[in-house]
């Protein structure tokens, strides 16, 4: 009987003194290793941080991430009692910074602060990736979305979305536009209304936002997609005119301003500027509950919010795997509506 019960899966009952003193040492291995493992997890997050923290933002100095990352920054410090100390790795579209951040040691102890551009739509662009993003990096908290802009020179000869898709039409290749970058949600906003509205225009790629900004504001360049933040109020100077954002929905923080969405019907799911953070592959779960906590606690700031605003940008927040939303992946449907050329 007994070895019918074995077979069927039931606990086996012990039959002596020697079984009953194997199984009591076997079951105090395993609640000892249970208590170990709680301990250590415990332990991360008690010890966390063990010095300064360092983030890397993969742009260069003066974008919004500069600008949120050193205030969430200070409040961090101030629950946590480290600093966080910004450093600015950029170079090959945000690929040097995103690199750097995924070796480092997967103790906390380096935050990457970063742009779709560089851990999601680089792959599509880009040959020979020194990183994957799944496999080398761990999601934190999703900061912000923005919207990109179509942002022309006041001396350009279109006031409206769809004068200037009739002007492109009519001098196809004729028209340059800054980007972000090769890759960057800028460049295929761009990419994605060439293809529906059926314009060639050139691609000028710049380092970063505030310089494709700053050259269409000096009329260097004739138009941008680049961010409202940068030329908002350039625009409300008469320097600029912002033609429409790419989104689906028009912003709160700027109702006046019309969807591309409102000209050409197709555009939807556009790449979008979101924010996020992450970590090393392999950080302690405990250590990404933490930050992830104060960074939430940070965001939530009153006068943080405010600095959002400013930016026009909207806060997101929420748990590490709400980075994977449809939403925030939208590039991904952009690319799949786009030429192979593209």
């Amino acid at each position: 009987m007994l070895s019918t019960i074995e077979a069927s899966g039931a606990p086996k009952v012990p039959r002596n003194q020697s079984e009953i003193r194997t199984v009591s040492r076997r079951a105090a291995l395993q609640i000892g290793a249970g208590a170990t493992f709680a301990t250590t997890g415990r332990s991360f997050a008690a010890d966390y941080p063990a010095g300064p923290v360092t983030m890397i933002i993969p742009l260069p100095p003066g974008t919004v991430l500069d600008v949120i990352g050193r205030f969430a920054g200070a409040r961090f410090q101030k629950s946590l009692g480290y600093p966080i100390v910004v450093e600015n790795v950029a170079g090959a579209a945000g690929s040097l910074g995103v690199q750097r951040a995924a070796r480092a040691k997967p103790d906390g102890q380096t935050i990457l602060y970063s742009v779709s551009g560089p851990v999601s739509t680089n792959k599509f662009v880009m040959k020979n990736m020194p990183y994957d993003v799944d496999r080398d990096l761990a999601p934190v908290v999703m900061v912000g979305t923005s919207p990109v802009a179509l942002v022309v020179h006041r001396s350009f000869p279109a006031a409206t979305l769809a004068d200037f898709i009739a002007y492109a039409k009519a001098k196809p290749g004729e028209i340059s536009y800054g980007s972000s970058g090769i890759g960057s949600p800028q460049h295929l906003c761009a990419e994605y209304l060439q293809a529906l509205a059926d314009i060639k225009l050139t691609h000028v790629p710049y380092k970063g936002a505030p310089e494709s900004a700053n050259e269409v504001i000096a009329g260097q360049i004739p138009c941008s997609f680049t961010s409202v933040s940068l030329t908002y109020e350039h625009m409300k100077a008469g320097q600029v005119r912002i033609l429409a954002i790419c989104d689906d929905e028009r912003s709160p923080l700027a109702p006046e301003l019309p969807t591309v969405r409102e000209v050409v019907p197709g555009f939807t799911h556009a790449p979008t500027g979101w924010q996020a953070m992450f970590v090393p592959a392999r950080t302690p779960p405990q250590v990404i509950a933490v930050i992830n906590r104060e960074m939430n606690l940070a965001f939530r700031d009153p006068e943080l919010t405010g600095r959002f605003q400013g930016q026009f940008t909207s806060f997101v927040g929420g748990a590490p795997e709400d980075r994977k939303s449809t939403r925030l992946n939208s590039s991904h449907v952009a690319l799949s509506r786009m030429p192979s050329s593209a």
